[in-house]
């Protein structure tokens, strides 16, 4: 068993030993077998599948409080906890997926400003394509706070998947492609989420103005 002291320790021991490894996800069903290829299904079986990961590895690893918000996990190590988002995509493509409600993101940082800290796990994969090999490896891991997979948009001040004028997900750079395409810091970061708020915020039925997350936020950096 591997003694882990720091999620950087976790981080460097998780790339030495999976990036490189293959594998498959397969369904079967009346008697047949099926190797999946979708990359929905891939991602988030690569999600579920970390954690138990970290646990084998020895780290105590354990749900956040609230299971649809943000973040996903508490990690401890030696009694620091630390929270963590753990991610995967198909890295033929760009980086699209959530990570975090928009307006979860902003309440739950309003009340524990901390998360701000909260580490991204990310692992990159890429499905076979040879016409004959079935399923995927993983080519690339990462460790990332969210001003470091973060920048703005054409659009909006920070990514972001809007529906039908409501904002929705908080989405990534393309950091695959340029990993120094994101907020300078989380100054930066912290002061383009307000600018989003403000821009989104006669939608929102949240408690607090822009101007008082920000400054509550602020006061906690």
């Amino acid at each position: 068993m591997d003694n882990i002291e720091t999620i950087e320790e976790l981080f460097q021991l998780t790339q030495e030993r999976l990036v490189g490894q293959a594998g498959a996800i397969s369904i079967t069903f009346a008697n047949r077998a099926h190797i999946y290829s979708g990359n929905d299904v891939i991602g988030n079986c690569l999600q579920e599948w970390l954690p138990s990961w970290f646990t084998f590895l020895g780290v105590d690893i354990q749900p956040g409080a609230h299971t649809q918000e943000f973040p996903d996990f508490v990690a401890n190590f030696n009694g620091n906890p630390i929270d963590v988002e753990v991610k995967a995509w198909n890295i033929n493509n760009a980086p699209a997926f959530d990570l975090a409600n928009f307006f979860s993101f902003l309440d739950t940082t309003f009340t524990e400003p901390g998360k701000l800290n909260a580490r991204y796990f990310i692992l990159g994969y890429r499905p076979a394509n040879d016409g004959f090999t079935q399923g995927f490896t993983l080519e690339r891991v990462y460790l990332k706070h969210i001003w470091e997979i973060t920048n703005n948009t054409r659009n909006y001040p920070i990514g972001l998947q809007v529906k039908r004028g409501n904002p929705y997900a908080m989405r990534p750079s393309n950091f695959y492609r340029d990993e120094d395409n994101h907020f300078e810091n989380i100054f930066e970061f912290v002061e383009a989420v307000a600018d989003a708020y403000r821009h989104f915020e006669h939608v929102s039925d949240l408690p607090f103005t822009p101007d008082e997350w920000y400054e509550r936020v602020m006061s906690y950096l």
